[in-house]
């Protein structure tokens, strides 16, 4: 008898092999629809940015945001497994009337605790918190936590540097027609939304097929 759950389980490990190879062929050899899977540019963006030869992924975020910290860690994993040839930068959606993200983002950035700014994104994932830190007095105490300066942080959130940086992206909002969050673009040609980003293993099969798609017309 003490044999038994042995036997079982050589019984199990082939269902189990099977289910998990159905999972993983989910997204194999697939079809993708321009318009469903992804979106085209109409007109590619012309990308300012140095990118080493690299292919661009351009990820806008907000802090009002319920996905924008998983799809961020599911890139920059991304990132990490194909490091030769693909390069993620993150990006707060600014327009004239909705700046608390961005100048919240670049104003940690300018000093320099820019893992704040990413423990931030986490923290507002859940609506209520970013109802609660969205007001400053809240937000200050919050980051006083983390070790950040209330008084400089504050300082530096009204300074005209900050608002510099407001203006460049919210002209970089409007030039890639950012219209929701979180919004992936891929070398300025593809757009990618939360249809597709829900799913890590949809987003990493979709980003596959684009960039290969990508690498081929850079090679011909």
């Amino acid at each position: 008898m003490k044999f038994w759950p042995y036997f079982l389980l050589l019984l199990l490990i082939p269902t189990a092999f099977a289910k998990n190879a159905a999972e993983s062929s989910r997204f194999e050899n697939p079809r993708f629809k321009d318009g469903k899977d992804y979106f085209s540019y109409s007109s590619p963006v012309k990308i300012d940015e140095k990118t080493d030869n690299k292919i661009l992924v351009q990820s806008f975020f907000d802090y009002d945001c319920r996905n924008c910290s998983d799809v961020q860690d599911v890139l920059e994993l991304y990132a990490q497994l194909n490091s030769n040839s693909v390069m993620v930068k993150n990006y707060p959606v600014a327009l004239p009337k909705a700046q608390f993200s961005a100048r919240t983002f670049y104003s940690l950035q300018a000093v320099g605790r820019e893992d704040v700014a990413d423990s931030l994104l986490l923290e507002t994932s859940d609506k209520q918190m970013y109802n609660k830190l969205s007001k400053m007095d809240n937000l200050l105490k919050w980051l006083e936590k983390k070790g950040v300066d209330g008084r400089t942080f504050k300082e530096m959130y009204n300074s005209p540097e900050i608002a510099a940086a407001l203006n460049d992206m919210v002209e970089m909002t409007e030039k890639y027609g950012v219209f929701t969050y979180p919004f992936v673009v891929i070398q300025g040609k593809y757009a990618l939304t939360n249809s597709t980003l829900y799913n890590d293993d949809y987003t990493f099969a979709v980003m596959d097929y684009l960039i290969k798609e990508l690498t081929r017309e850079k090679a011909e």
